[in-house]
């Protein structure tokens, strides 16, 4: 992402000393290095492929029922101190507390991939999950579904498919690629992407998202909210963006950009080495 280029020339120039030029940096001996940005996608085509089976199919009638009537959250993240599970646990308790209408009818399913490290936050998290079930929850409603593993790829596009928002809080990531496949499970419903600001993919998506930085809980709470009251015409605005954005920053866009600036900087690196030397005057 720009971002991250553009603190990565600043740091090798504090670092190294070296100058920077238009494209990227100058070394020591006089050689350009280009540094481009390269936004990381999907294959569209074949995400689209596997949501389509029917197996697929099957198990979004099957969420429909279970949660008919209630708003549906999602989120998947590994279980680790970047990726902001705490933070968007804590964000969705605050939504609860200043929205009673909706405790009974919101449900916040977070799928926690495990990690080898991290027994710490795992008790802080699950401290937080239980806090909210044991105050919001009754025998008919469970406000938080917490899987620590991962589910089945079909699962997880059936779920993806039926959320009436997608919450991402990492407090910094790169281009989340867990965001695009949930765009493109939602041509039909259009449902909102609440996304951390400190996400690469947040730039790359044009204010299709809602932007919330995941150490303000107040705004994850407030974000959840607006999502869960959209109105249809800004869910489908606000998707076309995003889906845009998918279609264009695609795996296969990545590697033609990629090898594409890289020709391209060998031909002027070609270009130079056998290039004339200028001609000197004399007195």
């Amino acid at each position: 992402t720009f971002s991250y280029k553009r603190h990565f020339v600043h740091t090798v120039k504090r670092v190294l000393g070296l100058e920077g030029s238009p494209s990227g940096l100058v070394l020591q001996d006089g050689r350009h290095v280009v540094v481009g940005q390269y936004a990381m996608g999907l294959d569209p085509t074949g995400v689209e492929e596997k949501w389509s089976n029917a197996s697929v199919g099957e198990l979004i009638e099957f969420l429909n029922e279970k949660y008919a009537g209630k708003y549906l959250l999602v989120g998947r993240d590994k279980l680790d101190h970047v990726k902001g599970v705490r933070q968007k646990l804590l964000g969705y308790e605050a939504f609860l507390n200043e929205n009673p209408e909706f405790v009974s009818k919101t449900v916040l399913i977070q799928i926690a991939l495990t990690t080898a490290e991290h027994n710490e936050l795992q008790v802080q998290v699950m401290d937080v999950v239980n806090r909210i079930n044991s105050k919001f929850g009754t025998i008919e409603h469970q406000p938080v579904v917490f899987f620590h593993k991962d589910i089945p790829y079909s699962h997880y596009l059936a779920l993806l498919s039926t959320a009436d928002a997608m919450v991402i809080t990492s407090l910094r990531d790169g281009m989340n690629l867990t965001s695009h496949e949930f765009v493109l499970c939602q041509r039909e419903k259009n449902s909102p992407l609440i996304l951390s600001e400190f996400v690469g993919t947040y730039g790359a998506f044009n204010g299709g998202a809602l932007c919330v930085n995941p150490m303000d809980t107040k705004a994850i709470s407030r974000a959840i909210y607006d999502a869960l009251t959209m109105n249809p015409e800004e869910k489908q605005y606000r998707w076309n963006l995003l889906h845009r954005q998918v279609l264009t920053n695609s795996a296969a866009s990545f590697v033609s950009s990629f090898v594409s600036d890289i020709e391209s900087a060998h031909g002027q690196a070609n270009s130079k080495s056998t290039s004339p030397a200028p001609l000197q005057t004399t007195a």
